[in-house]
């Protein structure tokens, strides 16, 4: 069974890249930045994965999380895969990082997104859309619901709400 205590080392990391994405990125350098910045914590928490430091439901979160902003694919699929592994275990916020993870993974190797979790900064407007291309025709009609995944209308509202603050 594994400890029941959370990672406190992992939480940091986890504080440090929520607080990267309260800002908005809008030169190529600042992106950049902020790669290195997400590459670093990723290699920081696959060291902690190797010493089996992350074990709680709240660590798998953070854990999917971190993974959610990495570069590749497998990263994406390592996200889902750890927030699968949480929501199964009774955290609820992991239902929507479910969700979230499988659209970027599905994204990232050239399928259209399903949720619809997935958007961008338009810098010539200052904001934020849709990622197309999205086919959402095989959800069930309550999925979003169970994912706690809002409507697209209801995110682009709390996108764009913070860009006008």
């Amino acid at each position: 069974m594994p400890p029941e205590t959370d990672n406190l080392k992992l939480q940091e990391l986890y504080q440090a890249d929520q607080s990267d994405r309260g800002k908005v990125y809008d030169s190529a350098e600042a992106v950049k930045e902020l790669q290195l910045r997400d590459g670093m914590r990723k290699s920081l928490l696959v060291e902690m994965i190797s010493r089996g430091e992350v074990n709680t439901p709240k660590d798998l979160y953070h854990a999917a999380v971190i993974f959610l902003h990495g570069a590749e694919p497998k990263d994406f699929l390592a996200a889902h895969r750890l927030s699968s592994m949480a929501a199964i275990n009774g955290h609820r916020p992991s239902r929507w990082l479910m969700a979230s993870t499988l659209d970027r993974f599905l994204m990232s190797v050239g399928y259209p997104q399903v949720y619809g979790t997935q958007f961008e900064h338009n810098a010539e407007d200052n904001k934020y859309q849709l990622r197309l291309p999205i086919d959402d025709s095989n959800i069930l009609s309550w999925e979003k619901k169970f994912y706690n995944v809002p409507t697209v209308i209801e995110r682009l509202g709390q996108l764009n709400g913070k860009l006008a603050k």
